[in-house]
């Protein structure tokens, strides 16, 4: 273990300084905040900052990801759909090609599946 080090993918050190850009962002406008506004309502402004923030950076990622419904305002978060069972993917074994929606393939019985 003594030449072992943690060492960061491009990807991943790419996801860790946006994380950190936003956070020094929400840093930033919660200080702003601060010295503009007295204490009792500024900290209901940062909240409310802090989640429209939040609600931005959501929307902007499901965006790029092209999953983003127009009509929905929180990007079907709350939809029963959004976590499991949505009817719009479709599986296919990667043992034979085969679509299914089952845990085991009905042609082969692989468990392997990929999501097209």
């Amino acid at each position: 273990m003594k030449g072992d080090r943690l060492e960061l993918s491009p990807v991943n050190a790419q996801f860790l300084i946006n994380q950190l850009v936003w956070i020094g962002i929400s840093f930033g406008i919660s200080i702003t905040i601060t010295m503009l506004i007295p204490f009792p309502i500024s900290l209901v402004v940062i909240v409310g900052t802090f989640l429209l923030l939040n609600v931005y950076l959501r929307r902007r990622m499901m965006a790029r990801m092209g999953s983003l419904k127009a009509s929905s305002i929180m990007g079907g978060m709350f939809s029963p759909t959004a976590a499991y069972g949505s009817s719009a993917l479709k599986y296919f074994c990667m043992s034979c090609g085969t679509q299914h929606k089952q845990v085991e393939c009905p042609k082969c019985g692989s468990k392997k599946r990929r999501i097209g």
